[in-house]
C-alpha cells in the first residue's frame, strides 16, 4: 500500500510495498515515478504512461480497478507483475485530501495459474491417450476373441511375455498359458533367433495337425533389439481349400489335355496309313494344332498317306480353307500323300468361291473310298517293289 498527499507526495508505504519496489523516496514526483520504478505495460516492453498511474488518476479523483503493471527495479530487476488498484481520499466536504494505491504481486498467480494450465492440458492429454490405448486394447481384444489367430511376445532371452488368442484353442492350449515359458525349449529356434537379429520373419509351418502362418516383429529400444511381437494365424482352411483348388484346377487341365486330343484324333488304321476325322468347327487356332500333330504322326511314323476326313465339318471359314491346303502341302514335303474326304456342299462351295487350286490336292466322297485308295496304292506298289 502507497498513501500520498494531494499534492503526490508519498507519506507512507507498508513493508510489503518496500519488498517489491525498494526503497520509496519521499522527494520523487509522480511525473518521475516511471523512470524512477521502470514502470512497462504488462508485456514488458511498452512503457506505462506516468499520466496513467493509477496514483495520478486517483490524484485527479478516478477510482481504477485491477490494473496490470510490470516493474523492474533495483530490487526485483527481472521485473514483477502487478495488479494495482486506486483511490482519492476526500475529506468530509468532499477536498481531495490525496490517495491511496494498493497493488499486489499476480507473478506467483501467473505461475501458479500457468503451472495449473499445463497441468490441465497434461491430464488432458493423458486422458485423451488413455482413451485411445482403451480403445485399441478393445479393438486387439475383439480380434483375439473371435479371431483363429494367436498374438505372442518374447524378449530377448526367448521367454514369454504375452500370450492370448482364439487360436491358442487350435494347438490345444490355454490362452495365456505359455506366459513365463522359453520359446526356444519350446518350438524351433531357428526363425526366432533370426527375428532377433533385426530381421522380421514370415514362415508358414505345420504343427499339432495345424498349418500356422507366423510373422514376427522385432521390438527395437534404444537401437537394441529387445524381444519380438509375433502373430500366429491358423491357415488350415485356406490352405485345404488352396490344396483343393490346385487339385481341381489339374485336373481341369488334364481334362483340357484330353478335349484337345479328342480336337484332333489321328489314328493309323493301316501299316503308313493315318487318318485324321475332322468333327465340328475348324477354326484357325484348331487348324494350327492339327497340322502340329498330323506332321509329328507322319515323321514318328513313316506314313505314306494321311487322309483328312471332313465329314463331320460343316462350315470353314476362309482362313481355316487355306489353311487345310497348307496342311496337305506341309504332309507332300515329309514324303506322304494327303487325302481330303467327306466334303460336304457347304464346305465345297466355300472352298471354290475363295478360287483355291484343289487340282494337285486328291479328293473323294469317303473315308472308306480314301482308305481303300490308299491300301491299293500300297499294294500295287509293294507288287512292283516284289
Amino acid at each position: 500500500m502507497v498513501i500520498s498527499d494531494h499534492e503526490g507526495t508519498l507519506v507512507h508505504c507498508n513493508e510489503a510495498a518496500m519488498k517489491m519496489m525498494g526503497p520509496v523516496l519521499a522527494h520523487i514526483q509522480p511525473a518521475d515515478w516511471a523512470e524512477t520504478y521502470r514502470v512497462f505495460r504488462p508485456d514488458g516492453v511498452t512503457p506505462f504512461p506516468s499520466s496513467e498511474f493509477p496514483l495520478q488518476r486517483a490524484l485527479r479523483g478516478e477510482t481504477t480497478e485491477g490494473v496490470g503493471m510490470l516493474a523492474r527495479t533495483h530490487a526485483v530487476p527481472e521485473g514483477v507483475a502487478l495488479s494495482v488498484s486506486g483511490r482519492p481520499i476526500r475529506g468530509k466536504d468532499g477536498e481531495l485530501l490525496g490517495a491511496v494505491v494498493v497493488f499486489g504481486d499476480v507473478g506467483e498467480r501467473k505461475r501458479y495459474e500457468a503451472e495449473r494450465e499445463r497441468r490441465r492440458q497434461a491430464d488432458a492429454q493423458r486422458i485423451v491417450a488413455e482413451k485411445e490405448r482403451l480403445r485399441m486394447a478393445r479393438i486387439l481384444q475383439g480380434l483375439l476373441d473371435n479371431l483363429d489367430v494367436v498374438v505372442w511376445a518374447i524378449d530377448d532371452k526367448g521367454t514369454c511375455t504375452f500370450h492370448d488368442g482364439r487360436g491358442a484353442e487350435s494347438a490345444g492350449l490355454q490362452r495365456g498359458q505359455l506366459v513365463g515359458q522359453n520359446f526356444f525349449e519350446i518350438y524351433s529356434p531357428h526363425d526366432l533367433k533370426r527375428a532377433l537379429t533385426g530381421t522380421p520373419v514370415h514362415v508358414i509351418d505345420e504343427g499339432e495337425g495345424v498349418i500356422w502362418e507366423h510373422w514376427m516383429i522385432p521390438v527395437e529400444e534404444d537401437k537394441r533389439i529387445t524381444g519380438l511381437i509375433g502373430m500366429s494365424v491358423n491357415v488350415s482352411e485356406p490352405h485345404k481349400a488352396k490344396l483343393e483348388l490346385e487339385a481341381k484346377l489339374a485336373l481341369i487341365q488334364r481334362q483340357q489335355e484330353v478335349i484337345l486330343n479328342l480336337e484332333t484324333p489321328i489314328i493309323q488304321v493301316w501299316d503308313h496309313i493315318l487318318t485324321l476325322p475332322m468333327v465340328g468347327v475348324v477354326d484357325s487356332r484348331r487348324a494350327a494344332r492339327v497340322t502340329d500333330d498330323l506332321l509329328a504322326a507322319v515323321a514318328r511314323t513313316q506314313s505314306r498317306f494321311a487322309i483328312l476326313d471332313l465329314t463331320g465339318v460343316e462350315v470353314v471359314d476362309t482362313a481355316t480353307a487355306a489353311h487345310m491346303l497348307n496342311i496337305l502341302s506341309a504332309v507332300r514335303l515329309l514324303g506322304a500323300e494327303g487325302i481330303i474326304t467327306g466334303i460336304r456342299p457347304t464346305v465345297a462351295q466355300t472352298m471354290i468361291s475363295l478360287g483355291l487350286d484343289l487340282s494337285r490336292v486328291r479328293t473323294l466322297a469317303t473315308l472308306r473310298d480314301g482308305l481303300g485308295f490308299a491300301i491299293r496304292q500300297l499294294g500295287s506298289k509293294g507288287a512292283r517293289a516284289g
